[in-house]
This record gives structure tokens, sequence and C-alpha cells, in this order.
């Protein structure tokens, strides 16, 4: 027999209790003689199943006590069953922080590592220059295209300027912006010359003084040019044959980059 919880077992005790007090009441027997004998035999069996349904109550009662009671043991098992699964949640919980703070220091390593590619990109890609022609110096007339160099440096950001040679070498490859400008004090006389890629001719300035004029009068001459560079290519300036060119600050040659690509 399957045993009831405990309030299964209180709903049946109401239960009982309740088809006690609803027993159906004898009809009313015309013959006295005979209503007495049926009275009196239906307070014998009310009496007697009153006593059952006493006995049975005080049994079940009893029996509902013994059920409901908690049992200790079933009580202790569960709160051990209890701390088992709550130290296995703490242990759970202590290995995701472990590999929490673990990721935090591959992270703190790779923002390491990006800024140190970045700076490196940055100081990469921080790229410009401007020297000019020494003071109290002049160069021409030459029966061939002459190399400038420009030994007066201003400035060499990246240090792709050389001051010995005159040559601007491109570290990356991307677009490049160059200047230059030339002066002659001569009186008569011409000034001119190129921008050279890669030994190639591109842009070029020219100037010149009509007969006549002071000797004194500054002949002068600029140009400049955007250029798309690869790496290792390089830029200079040519002066051309049978030209003359002053220094004194007021030739110059200067470069930068405008962005890689």
């Amino acid at each position: 027999m399957t045993q009831l919880s405990c309030v299964e077992t209180l709903v049946e005790y109401a239960k009982m209790a309740e088809g006690v007090s609803n027993q159906t009441q004898i009809a009313e027997i015309v013959d006295e003689g005979s209503v007495n004998t049926v009275e009196e035999s239906d307070d014998n069996e009310t009496f007697n199943k009153g006593l059952q349904t006493s006995n049975v109550w005080t049994l079940n009662t009893t029996t509902s006590q013994k059920i409901c009671e908690p049992n200790i043991y079933m009580v202790l098992k569960e709160l051990g069953a209890l701390e088992e699964r709550q130290k296995a949640t703490v242990k759970a919980l202590e290995e995701t922080n472990r590999k929490l703070e673990a990721s935090e220091k591959k992270v703190a390593a790779l923002n390491s590592t990006l800024m140190e590619i970045q700076n490196r990109y940055e100081e990469q890609h921080q790229i410009a220059f401007s020297a000019s022609y020494p003071t109290d110096s002049t160069i021409g007339p030459v029966n061939v295209l002459y190399p400038l160099v420009y030994k007066n440096v201003l400035s060499n950001i990246g240090g792709h300027y050389s001051q010995v040679t005159g040559y601007f070498t491109a570290p990356v490859r991307g677009v490049y912006y160059f200047s230059f400008t030339s002066l002659w004090w001569g009186g008569d006389g011409t000034t001119g010359g190129s921008l050279y890629h890669n030994e190639k001719r591109l842009e070029s300035w020219y100037g010149w003084s009509p007969h006549g004029h002071s000797k004194n009068h500054p002949v002068s001459g600029s140009n400049s040019a955007v250029l798309l560079l690869q790496v290792g290519d390089m830029v200079n300036i040519y002066l051309w044959d049978r030209k003359m060119i002053s220094g004194n600050g007021y030739s110059t040659f200067s470069g930068f980059l405008i962005f890689p690509k």
C-alpha cells in the first residue's frame, strides 16, 4: 500500500469525520413500537460506528503524527548534499576567477604589444626634412648636371635625407610633398635646375636676368611636387649645366610624407 503524505492523510481524516456527521436519518414510522425499535437500533448502530470512527481516528492520528514527523537523517542528508553543491559552485567560481585573471594578463600584454607597434609605426611614418645651401657659397656655371647637396640641415625627422649626397630616400611607400627654391645673386646669367626621382627629371625651375641689369640684381626660381614613392625611391635636385646658384639660406630643398599608401 502506498504511503500517503502528511497533507493527503489529513484530508482522509477530514472525509471520515464528515461521513459520521452526515448519517442518513431514519424516516418517520407510523407504528410507535416500530419507531422505538428502529430508533433504538439506529442509536446502537450510530453509537457503534462512532466508537469505530473514534478508534480509527485515534489510530490514524497517531500514524499521521509518525508519518509527518521529520526524519532527521533525511534532513542531514539533504544538508550534506546542499553543502557539496555549494562547494562545487565555489570551486567553479574560483576557477572562473583564475581564468579571468589569466585573460586580463593576456589582454594587458596584447595592449602593451599594440602600443609598441603603434609607437613604432608612428616613428616610421614621421618623415620630414628641410635643408638649405650653405652660407656664402656659389655653384656654377658648370658644364654638366650638378647634384646639389644642401648641407645646412634645418630638420631631418626620421633621418632619411643625406647631407652628404643630397638625396632623400623614401623609407615607406606613400605620398610625399617636395619643394625647392633657388637664388642667384649675380647680374648677367641664369639659374635653373630640376627635381629628379630615381634619376628621372620631373619638375624644374628657371630664372634669368636680362642684359643691362645691375650685377647685384637677384635671379630666383622655385617649384614643388607631390609624388607617390615606393620604399627605397630616391629624390634629389640637379643644377643644370651652365647655370648658377647662390647660398645664404635662399636656396632650399624640403619634403615630408603626407600619408602612407
